[in-house]
């Protein structure tokens, strides 16, 4: 695909569009949800159930993300890489219901000064991310191109029960059950800590831990943060093995552990040894960055944005393949064992600190 260096105000929003349609029509081609696709003002869905599901999320410059991650990179690995994890937030989400994405509708907001390289790349990172396996039906039917200060973009995702409208909900879980994740747990908030230690200069010379150079679990925790892939399969296959309930991991497992624990009245007691574990893999990190063992446990037990499925399954059922156990569902108040409770907290979107 040929360069173009003009900046979107100097292309204005028609030719814009006519370069982003280029990366999602192929992608959309062929792909039987999509009745009418970009072009009109709206577009039309074919939809196969009785139900649909619809999710919205939004990541902006500064709160999600810092544009100095990708300095020394590749141009197009920053917007690639936004796009990828903008769309994989949503999914994450529809994942977590146990249910098939089908579309998502993009509203970008862009600086005037960004390229239209930038919207193409940006888009490219989108169908990365509709192109994982459990999103491989997933279309961009649309949505809106905006000029602001900051860049921010805004995903509204649509999908469909994938079991005869049996869906996966926080307020199932019964006591005796067993609680369980597939995915990762800390991964991105060891990948933020390498990513901010990397912007800190050391004797006036560039970072001393470019993450371009991070090899093994390392290179692994900044690529959880920067592109995350959630476990898109995992929500299906825990509605097929009877879990009671389910949700994603994106404000950290305490926050969203308490959040399950009272939509179904149950209290969550977390199995130490299996808690040790998910530190124990994060300690190579911790010691890159000079810190303690110790803030390892704290990056699985708070960190955000690793989109891993939560999920509770029935004592008599086998758990299925990709998903590990933490702990176990107890009848009494509902929430989290005091004795992991401590001081941990989570990310929260709408605090300052």
């Amino acid at each position: 695909m040929p360069h173009d260096p003009l900046t979107v105000s100097q292309a204005g929003e028609d030719a814009v569009v006519e370069v982003l349609r280029r990366v999602i029509d192929p992608h959309n081609a062929g792909r039987p949800g999509l009745f009418l696709g970009p072009g009109d003002d709206a577009a039309v869905l074919t939809c196969f159930s009785a139900q649909t599901v619809i999710t919205t999320d939004t990541l902006s410059e500064g709160q999600d993300f810092r544009r100095q991650w990708w300095a020394g990179s590749p141009a197009k690995e920053w917007p690639q890489d936004v796009g990828t994890k903008a769309a994989a937030q949503n999914l994450s989400d529809l994942n977590a219901m146990a249910a098939t994405p089908t579309a998502l509708l993009i509203s970008l907001t862009l600086p005037p000064e960004f390229s239209v390289d930038w919207v193409r790349d940006f888009y490219q990172g989108v169908v990365r991310a509709c192109s994982q396996t459990g999103a491989q039906q997933c279309v961009v039917a649309g949505g809106d191109l905006g000029s602001g200060p900051e860049m921010s973009v805004t995903i509204t995702a649509l999908g469909e029960p994938r079991e005869k409208g049996r869906l996966l909900k926080r307020d199932g879980a019964r006591a005796g059950d067993v609680l369980a994740v597939s995915g990762v747990l800390g991964y991105a908030a060891a990948g933020l800590a390498l990513l901010e230690q990397s912007m800190k200069p050391v004797s006036s010379e560039p970072a001393a831990h470019a993450w371009e150079a991070l090899t093994g679990i390392a290179a692994q925790c900044v690529a959880a943060q920067k592109r995350p892939q959630p476990p898109l399969t995992a929500g299906v296959t825990a509605v097929r093995a009877q879990a009671s309930a389910g949700m994603d991991l994106s404000d950290g497992l305490m926050r969203d552990c308490s959040r399950l624990a009272r939509a179904s009245d149950v209290r969550i007691t977390f199995d130490d040894a299996a808690l040790a574990a998910e530190a124990r893999v994060l300690e190579p990190v911790a010691r890159q960055l000079g810190l303690s063992d110790s803030v390892c446990r704290d990056w699985v037990l708070t960190g955000g944005e690793d989109f891993a499925l939560l999920a509770a399954f029935p004592p008599e059922v086998p758990l299925p393949e990709g998903f590990r156990r933490l702990g176990s569902i107890e009848s009494g108040p509902a929430g989290v064992s005091a004795e992991t409770l401590g001081t941990h907290r989570g990310w929260d979107s709408m605090r300052s600190e």
